[in-house]
């Protein structure tokens, strides 16, 4: 019989079934990323790609315009691709009758940020130097979206391997400004702001503190984080890391703890990589849409992509999870 248990965080019913695992499984999944030539993301081939928005080099600075351009650790670009265009490119804001339809045109923006200038292909290759600049771009991207006037949230996201949604081998963060928030987004940051109000701390906090007292799916704690495999888990070896204190925005996080917490993700990666036989995998950030933030808290959710969603999962939106977070904490657990 299936575990059901309920994520108030996501407002989303998970069932736990850990007899799935023993199911035949006929087909074999294959990692087909599109092999090219020319890797646009690698040093050396920067005309390949538009223009970057900004570029570092290996101490944290930023090349002038003057500068070898070849000379970057990390490097930041517009989305060649972009699921919105940006302000500059949306000339028009008219747009056909969609009927019974909601319909608008509206602008965005859409960043890459290229984590080495060497054909690397996961978080766990990188140097310290790439890694911690990386998340460093991160925070100032963000930033960047933030005061564009039309932008009400940003989400950044990390893909690893074609399971999880990688067009291109070669590591990259993506980064989008949305010029519109989810009823996803707003319905998550009022459940907290409900939750802060009649407990004094976010839903997060409580359920990470719980969490704590639990011990059992607890993977590792540091000075400023909480690493652990939440009680209602929607995928196996779904693992949250999550500020210790009252954090409400990533790009507002000290350094010290911000290059704590890319070690922390390299940790956690090579763990993984090491388990499960290099796994795809998603690294996301959440956080509440801008205008919602103050009293919510932002934490990292790391995604090993071993099974999909079929039909009740599409139908129900009640998610089957096949691997106890239990079982999933005492085998990823890891020392600080």
């Amino acid at each position: 019989m299936s575990d059901l248990r309920f994520d108030p965080l996501s407002n989303q019913w998970i069932a736990v079934a850990k007899n799935r695992r023993d199911r035949p499984m006929e087909f074999i999944p294959i990692d087909q990323t599109r092999q090219q030539l020319i890797c646009p993301f690698c040093r050396g081939n920067e005309d390949e790609t538009p223009h970057p928005s900004a570029a570092y080099r290996d101490d944290g600075t930023i090349l002038g315009a003057d500068d070898d351009p070849s000379g970057w650790t990390v490097r930041v670009i517009p989305n060649k691709f972009p699921s919105f265009r940006s302000a500059s490119d949306l000339h028009s804001t008219e747009i056909e009758d969609a009927g019974p339809y909601g319909s608008v045109r509206l602008p965005g923006e859409q960043e890459v940020v290229i984590a080495s200038p060497r054909h690397v292909t996961t978080l766990s290759e990188l140097t310290d130097a790439e890694l911690k600049i990386t998340f460093a771009a991160c925070q100032d991207r963000i930033k960047y979206a933030e005061s564009l006037p039309h932008i009400e949230h940003s989400m950044l996201f990390m893909n690893c391997r074609s399971s999880a949604g990688a067009s291109l081998s070669h590591i990259h963060v993506q980064l989008i400004g949305s010029p519109l928030v989810s009823s996803f987004l707003t319905e998550r940051a009022q459940r907290n702001l409900s939750h802060f109000e009649s407990h004094g701390n976010s839903l997060l906090q409580s359920l990470t503190e719980w969490e704590r007292t639990q011990q059992k799916r607890l993977i590792l704690e540091t000075e400023n984080f909480c690493i652990y495999t939440p009680y209602a888990s929607r995928f196996p070896f779904q693992i949250r890391i999550v500020p210790k204190h009252h954090h409400s925005r990533f790009h507002d996080c000290p350094a010290e703890m911000r290059d704590e917490l890319a070690g922390l993700c390299r940790k956690l990666v090579v763990r993984l990589e090491e388990l499960l036989d290099n796994p795809g995998y998603n690294l996301l950030l959440h956080q509440a849409p801008f205008s919602m933030s103050e009293k919510d808290h932002w934490y990292l959710e790391l995604l090993p992509r071993l099974t999909r969603a079929a039909g009740y999962e599409w139908g129900t939106d009640i998610w089957i999870n096949p691997v106890a977070p239990e079982t999933a904490a005492k085998q990823i657990r890891i020392d600080a």
